[in-house]
């Protein structure tokens, strides 16, 4: 397999600046997950490694070697797109041994191959049919075992199933990341999908306008997300940010919102060295950690809800403090209506603080 280094990695289109000083270094056997909205420059950096975008300045290292004056040919790189790209004449297994007739393999090692890579895909069954009498799935499975016969050095894929249903598109999460174990290839895989990239990922990359805002461990860009962009990117719902101001106690701060009479108190080691007389602070919390009651606790507010969401397994419910609405996931059917008065409070242990103008987190620990 391979590692891959991008160093310093521009690109423009016409004025558009794209990729802006990009560094990322991908190890061997790594499954790294490009994530960001679209147009923030992810596509085109899955491109610029594989040879089919040229860049502007910058290196691109595999395995040390520098590779971005390379044909995508000479890359020894396999490239899974959205759409499935199939040859419509050919059967599966014609599909899948095409790029080793390209490269002249013997016919009895080609037809291994394409067996050996049919079963790990679970397609054997398939190898005597056309793309037609395949569906979405399959055919994804087919286009990734195309990729795949070759043993190449590294797999990017760009939304390999994008296009599919939510039912197969939880099928394929799994087939995807089972495979990448089974082959233990170098994989980069491109999607705004927050939930292929925390299931799939060994690391994430956010990504917005070129820029790229954080690399870390699924559970470290959701538990310690570095600024407010990535904070409010990934998590369903999206993290409740709000502007506060904090006032000094004796035990660390008492945390005012939305110009509310009534505010939360924070100890000390909950305020991760923030300095409470700022006055550029935004508070950041994820609905998990907005806890509501039936009845009157200790440190708890009294609110009204304003919006039920039922989801099934559990509820997402909105409550008003002063001016802003904060987002509680509760048990399903916690809360009967809107205008129903509840008590909240906050967990301090999983709150962010942001700086309101540069967005960047406040927090010593992250």
């Amino acid at each position: 397999m391979a590692n891959i280094s991008l160093q310093n990695i521009e690109k423009y289109f016409g004025d558009n600046y794209v990729i802006r000083k990009l560094n990322l270094d991908i190890a061997d056997c790594e499954f790294v997950v490009l994530l960001g909205p679209s147009g923030c420059g992810k596509t085109t950096t899955l491109r610029a490694i594989a040879g089919l975008e040229t860049i502007d300045s910058g290196d691109i290292l595999i395995d040390g070697e520098p590779v971005h004056e390379r044909r995508a040919g000479d890359r020894d790189i396999a490239f899974v797109f959205q759409s499935f790209s199939l040859y419509p004449h050919m059967t599966v297994y014609e599909n899948i041994a095409f790029p080793l007739r390209a490269v002249g393999m013997s016919n009895a090692e080609r037809d291994k191959a394409v067996k050996d890579v049919a079963e790990i895909l679970r397609i054997s069954d398939l190898l005597t049919r056309r793309p037609s009498a395949l569906s979405g799935g399959d055919m994804q499975r087919v286009a990734i075992g195309r990729a795949l016969v070759r043993r190449p050095k590294a797999l990017l894929m760009d939304e390999p199933i994008g296009a599919l249903d939510a039912k197969l598109r939880e099928e394929m999460r799994a087939e995807i990341k089972r495979l990448h174990i089974a082959r233990g290839s170098t994989s980069v895989y491109v999607t705004h999908d927050q939930i292929e990239a925390m299931s799939l990922a060994d690391r994430i990359v956010i990504m917005h306008d070129g820029i790229l805002q954080q690399i870390g461990k699924p559970d470290e860009v959701y538990l310690k997300p570095a600024n407010l962009f990535v904070a409010q990117f990934v998590g369903s719902p999206v993290m409740n940010v709000a502007d506060i101001k904090l006032k000094a106690n004796g035990d660390g701060a008492t945390l005012i919102m939305g110009g509310a009479d009534d505010g939360f108190a924070f100890p000390q080691t909950a305020l991760g060295g923030v300095n409470v007389n700022s006055a550029e602070i935004a508070l950041g919390i994820r609905p998990e950690a907005v806890l509501l009651s039936h009845e009157q606790i200790n440190g708890a507010m009294e609110v009204a809800t304003t919006n039920i969401e039922p989801l099934g397994s559990h509820d997402i419910v909105d409550v008003q403090i002063g001016e802003e609405v904060l987002r509680a996931r509760t048990e399903s059917g916690f809360a009967s209506g809107e205008g129903q008065r509840l008590w909240v409070n906050l967990d301090p242990a999983q709150a962010h603080f942001f700086d309101r103008q540069s967005g960047q987190s406040l927090r010593s620990d992250v």
